[in-house]
């Protein structure tokens, strides 16, 4: 049984939404570094406690951006057609995560050019980046038991080499290089190439 959000945590959702839009705005009109907590709880309309209770940090506000791809990734998932088999919710995954991307692009671009500079996420997994892992590993669990892709390598491995690809494409979308559905479109046959194991 699906439990519906109380009216506590919607005013939660809302009150962090808006904290995280204003940083947001700030953070491109003056920069992550000249941006201080009590500007980014003032123009959101909140005390400097509030903004803590929410995020711990600043740079937890980048985090923000991660979790809701999470919440993208499972809603895909969760609203996919029973017959959808799991190569093609894979195709959905990733197609669903770089149009977000491409949708949020100025968000993104400032969320990757301030995250690179943070040790902890270049060498510690963010609680999203794992998640969505796990959210993939299964789909790739999956299609190996049914035989749609090589069963060679493990699941979480090749769940791993999708999702560099995907980084791939990101980046060239944050950058301006390449559109999402094209890049989606050439992602995919390497990523159709590298799990079935073959030239598609």
């Amino acid at each position: 049984m699906i439990q519906r959000p109380g009216l506590r945590e919607k005013k939660n959702a809302q009150v962090k939404e808006a904290l995280y839009t204003a940083a947001m705005e700030l953070f491109q009109e003056k920069g992550f570094d000249e941006t201080s907590v009590e500007e980014i709880s003032e123009r959101a309309g909140f005390s400097r406690a509030t903004f803590f209770n929410h995020f711990g940090s600043k740079s937890a506000v980048l985090r923000h951006h991660g979790l809701e791809m999470v919440d993208l990734v499972q809603h895909v998932i969760e609203n996919a057609d029973r017959s959808t088999d799991p190569v093609e919710l894979i195709r959905e995954v990733i197609g669903a995560m770089a149009r977000y991307v491409e949708e949020h692009r100025e968000e993104a671009r400032l969320i990757y050019t301030y995250s690179l500079r943070d040790p902890d996420y270049l060498f510690e997994p963010t609680v999203a980046r794992k998640r969505v892992w796990e959210l993939l590993t299964r789909i790739v669990t999956e299609a190996q038991g049914q035989g749609q892709i090589r069963a060679d390598m493990p699941a979480g491995e090749m769940a791993l080499h999708i999702l560099f690809l995907y980084q791939g494409a990101v980046l060239s979308i944050v950058s301006g290089l390449g559109k999402a559905e094209s890049l989606i479109r050439s992602v995919w046959q390497f990523i159709l190439g590298g799990i079935k194991g073959g030239d598609y």
